[in-house]
Order: structure tokens, then C-alpha cells, then sequence
């Protein structure tokens, strides 16, 4: 029986960690080009670890894109959510990317366009991978308006990556 209703047929196994807490989820590009993560009944996927979720995408057939695990660990932003820490540019982009990338797959409602919205999310970007606008490294400088709204969006985003892996069965091969 298949395990996944939807979801890249290529892709990654990716260990997201929050706090203390680890979540395995199948991830990698959609039919339409933009990245999503394994889905069933409209409900992300999760492994109980990186090589369950291996062997779930060899039983389903899903091309493996590399065989090393991708870390994401969204600790840093749930402290800077916190203040107990500087902004970390990489841990709000990577928090704010997948919950994009599940609400993509999931159907959920994600809202994060707009002038404010943009120049957080270019700014972030930026930070980032500053060689995409030819720098060596770029420290952004945020708007009141934009830290607000930074704080929010991540704060949405770590919520929306929460309820989508909270209470979930995890699978196994």
C-alpha cells in the first residue's frame, strides 16, 4: 500500500529539529516546479527517523536526490521567537521556506506576499546567500514595521510546522 497520496517523486530526507525534538519528512520538487513534502490525506508525512524515511522512499520508488540526511534545525529561531538570542537568518528563512512548503502541500492557507512580507523574505535571502547579489556577506538592517512583521511571520511559520508534525503516527517501511 502506498504511504504517500502526494509529494516529490524526487527528493530529500529531511531531519528538522526543534529544541529537542527531531521530525524525519520526505521533501523535495513538486510536479509545478516549487518544493513541497510527502503528504497524506492532506497531512505532512513523518518518519520516526532518517533511515525509516530512506526506506519508505524505496518502497515507494521515490528517487533519492543525494544519500545524506539535510538537517534543518529551527532551534535558533524558536529562541530569537523567545529573545534569548540575535536573529539567525538561515533558522527564520529555513523556518519560513517549509512552512511554506507544507502549507503548499497541504492546502493550508500561507499568506506570507506583500511589500512587507517581500522585503523580509529578500532580506533574509540575502543574509543568507549573500553572492546572489555579489556581496560576501550581507547583516540586514530591519524596519521596525519589518521586525514586527518578521516575528510574526516566524511565529506562524514554527506554528504551522508544529501542527503539522504534532501528534502524527510516524511511519515505517
Amino acid at each position: 500500500m502506498s504511504t504517500a497520496s502526494a509529494g516529490p517523486l524526487s527528493g530529500y530526507v529531511l531531519e528538522v529539529v526543534r529544541n529537542d525534538r527531531s521530525t524525519t519528512l520526505w521533501w523535495g520538487e513538486g510536479a509545478d516546479g516549487g518544493d513541497v513534502v510527502a503528504t497524506r490525506s492532506g497531512r505532512v508525512l513523518t518518519w520516526m527517523s532518517p533511515e525509516a524515511c530512506f526506506a519508505a522512499a524505496a518502497v515507494e520508488g521515490w528517487e533519492v536526490a543525494h544519500d545524506e540526511v539535510t538537517r534543518m534545525d529551527l532551534t535558533p529561531a524558536l529562541e530569537w521567537l523567545a529573545r534569548r538570542r540575535a536573529l539567525d537568518a538561515e533558522a527564520a528563512l529555513n523556518a519560513w521556506n517549509l512552512a511554506g512548503d507544507m502549507a503548499r502541500s497541504t492546502g493550508t492557507p500561507w499568506g506570507d506576499r506583500g511589500r512587507v512580507a517581500d522585503a523580509c523574505h529578500d532580506k533574509l535571502t540575502v543574509a543568507c546567500v549573500p553572492w546572489l547579489v555579489g556581496q560576501d556577506d550581507c547583516s540586514p538592517r530591519w524596519t521596525v514595521t519589518e521586525e514586527r512583521y518578521l516575528r510574526r511571520r516566524v511565529g506562524a511559520a514554527i506554528a504551522l510546522v508544529a501542527q503539522q508534525v504534532a501528534g502524527r503516527r510516524h511511519l515505517r517501511p
